[in-house]
């Protein structure tokens, strides 16, 4: 065993340090050039013209939001919902029933990446001659997208009597995550960590991409050190939560 790691870690090294440094050298390229031939001018140039784009954009950006996600959510939603009333669950339809249960659950995704849209121009509200209106535009649409998750969730237990949770409640994904069966839980556990695996690789891409801003921009080291505080606590969150979960096991034992 000890022969086949030793072989392992022999053989992905190089590989992993001409990554390293290639990524290394490429960083430090892009960074030392952008510090030469960045003119101020420009730069202002830049920034003026995304205030610019912000000014225009940021009034309609929450009923875009309605418009382009939230409004679809709702329609996959509605056919989700006319499948259920037709769907006899006595005939073992597993075809149907998982038809309505990818609608449904577009229609969440849909739900969740409205949220961001709407929480991003939410804070470019500023950049709006009415402020006070985008933020009244966003509780309405903060109305809608939480009353669409009500009617998911709500949806997806009738057709599973077994599950347990109200969107409104505060222990909301505990008490669904007890309901869930095993096969449920490994569903979400492999969801999880490809969660898991793709934040880090993007944590990781942005703290690059804004080293490099901060050194040709001036940007500034406050958006990297919120980068590493979200990657820091996926990092420390993911392993507590894998000691918390091993605490108890011995590497021999098996489960019955």
């Amino acid at each position: 065993m000890n022969d086949t790691v030793k072989k392992d870690n022999k053989k992905s090294l190089p590989r992993f340090l001409l990554l390293v440094f290639g990524a290394a050298l490429g960083g430090g390229v892009l960074g030392f050039s952008g510090a030469m031939f960045a003119d101020e001018g420009i730069l202002e140039a830049i920034r003026t013209g995304l205030v610019w784009v912000l000014e225009l954009v940021s009034p309609w950006g929450i009923l875009a939001s309605g418009l382009f996600l939230l409004a679809p959510g709702y329609w996959l939603y509605r056919r989700a919902a006319v499948q259920f009333a037709g769907w006899d669950a006595s005939a073992d339809e597993d075809e149907t029933s998982e038809q309505i249960e990818r609608r449904l659950s577009w229609a969440l995704l849909l739900d969740n990446l409205a949220m961001l849209v709407d929480l991003f121009f939410l804070a470019t509200s500023f950049l709006c001659a009415h402020p006070l209106l985008n933020v009244g535009v966003f509780v309405v649409s903060l109305v809608l997208l939480t009353l669409l998750q009500q009617k998911v969730v709500d949806l997806t237990r009738r057709m599973n009597p077994e599950k347990e949770g109200s969107v409104y409640d505060t222990k909301f994904r505990k008490r669904w995550l007890e309901s869930c069966d095993e096969a449920e839980r490994a569903q979400i556990g492999q969801a999880a960590y490809q969660s898991f695996v793709a934040t880090t690789t993007a944590c990781g891409v942005i703290w690059v991409i804004l080293v490099m801003l901060n050194v040709s921009m001036g940007t500034g080291l406050l958006p990297i050190f919120v980068v590493l505080v979200i990657w820091g606590v996926l990092q420390t969150s993911y392993l507590l939560t894998v000691i918390k979960l091993g605490r108890g096991t011995r590497p021999g034992d098996r489960p019955e």
